[in-house]
């Protein structure tokens, strides 16, 4: 083989390459007959110092295996494929790094030109990012972060495993947006940018059923400087720790639920109303338990259906359910009820008869909502005096002060705000009257 010889001009330009530049022998101890400033830099050894202690034998500063490397050797050479492979070096020091040879074979001469970077460093980063990794997995909660503009750029694997989650979603737009409560994804995203970690809920349901029900935090996610470089979506599973019967949230997630909206939307209009499954115990004693549980799972389909956005539900007792409607009218809420009224005979699944159930329902609410245990005592009440009319309807909750005025009127003023039940029904027109019939004991005012 002929004598390696380079001009200065050219051991110049390979000194200053930031990378081991090698000319070696196809042997086995891959021996240097050439390499430039940086590699001996990357070993620790001088020169001459190495060409003593390891006869330039490159393969001994070499840590891992790399059996497989030499065995396909003869392989790469006849398909004429250059080598590319990481592995771990040891140092003069003593420290080991990781290496990203590259080399391209000389049939003239039988050796390899070697390309060799010391990628310690993102090696070190892909270590710990797959140990971060690891952790995520193992977390219960589902993690995902994304940019911001919101794409998604980080699953963990609960996430990615979701059955309710959208799984070719893109961005959070499109994962969740549709299904926050009480909230919007570019309010959240705008106050998350602002340095705050974000609270909030989203639900997901199929056919009348909830099958998803989270509280989320958005964290900002900054850099060492304190910029804010993505955003991690942490969900805590509610679905979990709900009714088991209908899925539905706890009485103490819909208080919370009550209390934060409230405090974010101080302004909008909204109403509760108690729905109760009349003489339930009835129903349990004469069908059995089974078809019990089963008119509870009915029934909250039944409600399931009438839930906008915003509003929320839990089942606050064995046969009673609360449901919180915001942003909308009386009269609206009040058809919702009718709705749910009318579902007097439900279709039991695995029963050949339908079982006959009917509601007392009361409502409470308006513009300027009080707070949540004055609602709720107020809706009470309204179903309070629905049970006492007979069941089987709904009552509107009116301040004291109103009813007062109401029952202190004189004989000879007609009461024109009274029940559908002290009108004949011959007689009865929803249009003159600014209260509808809804059941047995219409829609009355306490």
């Amino acid at each position: 083989m002929a004598k390696l010889s380079l001009d200065n001009r050219a051991v110049n330009i390979l000194n200053h390459i930031h990378a081991g530049v090698l000319y070696c022998r196809n042997d086995e101890h891959s021996t240097i007959l050439y390499a430039n400033d940086y590699f001996y830099q990357m070993i620790g050894y001088e020169k001459d110092e190495f060409a003593i202690l390891f006869a330039n034998r490159f393969a001994d500063l070499v840590m891992d295996d790399v059996s497989h490397i030499l065995k396909n050797i003869d392989w790469h050479i006849e398909q004429g494929l250059d080598l590319d492979y990481e592995y771990r070096m040891r140092n003069k020091q003593g420290d080991i790094f990781w290496v990203h040879d590259t080399a391209k074979y000389e049939a003239e001469n039988n050796c390899w030109y070697v390309t060799i970077m010391d990628i310690t460093e993102m090696k070190s980063l892909e270590y710990e990012r797959k140990r971060l990794e690891f952790y995520l997995d193992s977390m219960p909660n589902k993690i995902v972060i994304c940019d911001q503009n919101a794409n998604i750029i980080y699953k963990n694997r609960c996430a990615e495993e979701c059955a309710y989650y959208q799984q070719d979603a893109s961005s959070l737009h499109q994962l969740i947006g549709g299904h926050i409560l009480g909230k919007k994804l570019d309010e959240i995203m705008s106050q998350s940018a602002q340095g705050q970690q974000v609270d909030y809920e989203v639900r997901f349901s199929e056919q009348g059923t909830f099958v998803g029900h989270d509280r989320n935090r958005m964290i900002p996610i900054r850099d060492t400087e304190g910029d804010i470089l993505n955003y991690m979506q942490v969900s805590e599973d509610l679905l979990s720790i709900s009714d088991g019967l209908t899925h539905f949230p706890t009485r103490t997630m819909f208080e919370q639920y009550y209390e934060s909206f409230i405090k974010a939307h101080p302004e909008q209009t909204v109403y509760m109303v108690i729905v109760d499954v009349d003489d339930f115990k009835s129903i349990n004693d004469t069908y059995g338990h089974q078809t019990g549980d089963e008119v509870i799972r009915a029934t909250g389909r039944r409600l399931t259906a009438t839930l906008g956005a915003e509003d929320y539900v839990c089942r606050f007792g064995g046969d009673e359910f609360i449901l919180l409607f915001v942003n909308q009218d009386l009269d609206g809420i009040q058809g919702k009820c009718q709705y749910v009224l009318n579902s007097t005979n439900l279709p039991l699944q695995g029963k050949e008869k339908d079982v006959k159930v009917t509601y007392s329902i009361g409502i409470a609410g308006g513009s300027q909502a009080p707070d949540y245990a004055a609602l709720l005592e107020q809706a009470d009440k309204a179903l309070y005096q629905v049970k006492q009319n007979g069941k089987g309807g709904l009552m509107v909750y009116q301040d004291e002060e109103a009813s007062q005025q109401m029952e202190s009127r004189p004989a000879d003023q007609p009461d024109q705000k009274r029940s559908a039940r002290e009108i004949p029904m011959e007689d009865f027109d929803p249009a003159r009257d600014p209260y509808r019939v809804f059941g047995k004991t219409g829609n009355k005012s306490l």
